[in-house]
């Protein structure tokens, strides 16, 4: 089973509700999908049992911005493909990282876009959807048939982990991370961060 990272925005519910649209369709059509807001770390209740421990906030929100970055590079690298949800005035720059990861690991990358604001002129930015082979889906339900067929095209696997000391080490942090996610209590989960991420100082100020 193929396994698709979400990248898109999703500061407010509306944005929230069409990347999970996005990820239902995918999943409907027999992928396997990482949605970040709905499968990595639940960020208000991590925060509230940091706190907890004794854990200033501002230390607290430092390790779980370290958390997250290292989990969604991790996810990103262990996808197949990546689907970059552009609408908007300008793309997520949060999506935009993720996506620029992903071509570089040579994963599979659609762009997504039913939007009419563009760059110039009804151009996008060429830098942005370069990394789709300048190919952009402006239907949701499409989606996982274009997936499928660059998916049958690609037949040589370009799939590959980056090749760079910082992308490995942050690779296996993630991996790990997300492992305890999935086993651990929030106190238990919080604790383990602080060591994973070599997080030094984290007194309450």
């Amino acid at each position: 089973m193929k396994k698709i990272y979400c990248a898109g925005p999703l500061f407010n519910s509306k944005e929230k509700e069409e990347m999970q649209e996005i990820a239902d369709v995918l999943e409907n059509n027999g992928f396997d999908v990482f949605l970040p807001h709905r499968d990595g770390f639940e960020f208000a209740n991590l925060l509230e049992s940091f706190i907890k421990l004794g854990v200033s906030k501002n230390n607290a929100n430092l390790i779980l911005n370290k958390a997250i970055f290292t989990l969604d590079v991790f996810q990103v690298l262990l996808s197949d493909g990546l689907i970059l949800n552009i609408n908007g005035r300008v793309p997520d720059e949060g999506a935009m990282v993720e996506a620029g990861i992903a071509w570089n690991a040579g994963k599979i990358i659609v762009t997504f876009k039913n939007d009419a604001r563009t760059l110039i002129n009804g151009n996008d930015n060429p830098l942005v959807i370069g990394l789709s082979n300048f190919n952009i889906v402006n239907n949701i339900s499409s989606i996982p048939f274009v997936f499928n067929e660059l998916f049958l095209e690609n037949h040589s696997g370009n799939n590959k982990i980056i090749n760079n000391s910082r992308i490995k080490t942050l690779y296996k942090k993630g991996q790990l991370l997300f492992k305890l996610s999935k086993s651990l209590n929030n106190n238990e989960l919080c604790n383990q961060l602080i060591n994973i991420l070599e997080i030094k100082d984290v007194s309450t100020i």
